[in-house]
């Protein structure tokens, strides 16, 4: 009987590790494991009760960019760990004036996060940063290595956040690290950024006109190949579920505050 049940324990042992143990994806299929580093300046504009919620919505967004079909590849934006910083590393992280300072500072700290287990379930392909903080000249939205998926430190982007269209940011800023361009600088696409393509040099897409121009796809396909950690298959999270849509959720005067600030609603004149 002891023998029995160490046997049952081991085979139970085993069956625990193949659980756990990550499944290859589809050849077609990539996944972004993705932390979230948030700075106290979103957490107190946001609320500590609602960020939560807020982040999940914004993250949704940005994985429905990337399943838009004029990609061209099926990637998903998964979101396997969250962060929320204090006060003083926050303002630690950020210098103002200075984005190439605190996108190191932010690529460096978000290394030290970094789970050593590769089957671990938190352990992330790519870092995104938001910050509230004036981190570049006036206007800058976001800051990022063009190609570097994958790599321990070059993985990551800093992205100032303006409310839920700030998801072209993010999804701009990782289109970089993923080896894409600005459109009409070094390829010839600058005839789609009037046309809303994710990758224009100042982002103007918003959610009734989006794209992906063809050489972001291009360029994409160019280094996709080469970044082996996106093959694998994310671990299930026991994150909130949201509605589908994020109307449902937040109000146009909500949308109008996380875009404008404080005072600022829905224009009702005709």
């Amino acid at each position: 009987l002891g023998e029995l049940s160490s046997l049952y324990a081991s085979v139970e042992q085993q069956l625990n590790e193949t659980l756990r143990r990550r499944r290859h994806a589809g050849d077609d299929d990539y996944n972004i494991e993705v932390l979230l580093g948030v700075d106290d300046s979103v957490v107190r504009f946001h609320g500590k009760e609602h960020v939560q919620n807020y982040l999940l919505t914004l993250m949704n967004i940005v994985n429905e960019i990337y399943h838009d079909e004029s990609l061209g590849v099926h990637i998903n934006v998964v979101l396997v760990r969250m962060i929320m910083l204090g006060y003083a590393k926050s303002i630690s992280l950020i210098e103002r004036g200075n984005p190439s300072r605190s996108l190191e500072n932010v690529c460096r700290w978000a290394y030290q996060q970094q789970k050593p287990d590769p089957s671990h379930s938190e352990h992330h392909d790519h870092a995104i940063f938001l910050t509230r903080q004036d981190f570049g000249p006036a206007g800058m939205q976001g800051y990022a290595p063009v190609t570097g998926m994958c790599h321990p430190v070059r993985s990551c982007t800093l992205n100032h956040e303006d409310g839920f269209s700030s998801a072209f940011v993010v999804a701009h800023e990782t289109g970089h690290v993923l080896g894409m361009e600005h459109d009409g600088q070094g390829n010839r696409c600058g005839d789609e950024t009037a046309m809303g393509s994710v990758m224009a040099p100042l982002v103007q897409a918003a959610f009734h006109r989006y794209h992906w121009s063809r050489c972001s796809g291009q360029e994409l396909k160019r280094y996709i190949h080469s970044y082996d950690c996106l093959l694998d298959d994310p671990f299930e999270h026991d994150w909130p579920k949201l509605p589908e849509l994020p109307g449902i959720n937040y109000s146009m005067d909500e949308q109008c505050r996380f875009d404008f600030g404080v005072g600022y609603k829905m224009c009702t004149a005709v």
